[in-house]
């Protein structure tokens, strides 16, 4: 007993699918993109989630996340691209008061934390950590950026930890370590 298909009916296949996914127009055969310029309302989202481990000491592993989602539309051809790219005119300031207005809004004083992660970023370093070390460094440098109005609290934060290589300044001004919910820095070899 044979399984299959026998060998004169896949050419076969071929045609019928070529003829499926081509549509015909006045001037000629064209292949529609589906996959670039998808029909109807096409969107991509970006879905960013950072997770914290809680140490409760309990049987289940319980985590605080906080979760930043975004949404574009897609272009539905060729002809809808915009220039310049959204992505060109996001400047740092705006980051920095998107992240000062979300640490507002759980009851911390945006701005001062803000500065003390901008400085504790500075007096550990984030290198060789990977993605998450690089992303940490980029956002949290602001000496890497044209110089930007209203931005001299944080470049004066990042200079105050390379000058004093500390950040008891800006640790009294906000009780909370951005970095400290992503990172912990111990002594490995304390009590040896």
């Amino acid at each position: 007993m044979r399984c299959g298909f026998a060998t004169s009916s896949v050419p076969w296949l071929g045609v019928v699918l070529i003829v499926l996914f081509v549509e015909t127009l006045q001037d000629g055969v064209t292949i529609p993109n589906y996959v670039h310029f998808p029909r109807g309302n096409p969107y991509v989202g970006i879905f960013v989630a950072i997770a914290i481990p809680l140490d409760l000491r309990g049987p289940a592993d319980v985590f605080f996340s906080m979760n930043f989602e975004s949404s574009y539309p897609l272009p539905q051809n060729q002809t809808e691209f915009t220039y310049p790219p959204i992505i060109g005119s996001t400047t740092r300031q705006m980051i920095y008061r998107f992240l000062e207005s979300k640490i507002n809004s759980y009851g911390f004083p945006g701005r001062q934390c803000l500065q003390r992660a901008v400085c504790e970023a500075t007096e550990y370093t984030t290198r060789n950590y990977g993605v998450l070390g690089d992303i940490v460094h980029i956002l949290l440098t602001p000496s890497t950026t044209k110089k930007e109005s209203n931005m001299t609290d944080f470049v004066d934060a990042e200079r105050f930890a390379r000058e004093q290589g500390n950040c008891k300044k800006y640790r009294e001004n906000c009780k909370l370590s951005i970095l400290n919910l992503i990172s912990k820095v111990t002594n490995k070899f304390k009590g040896y």
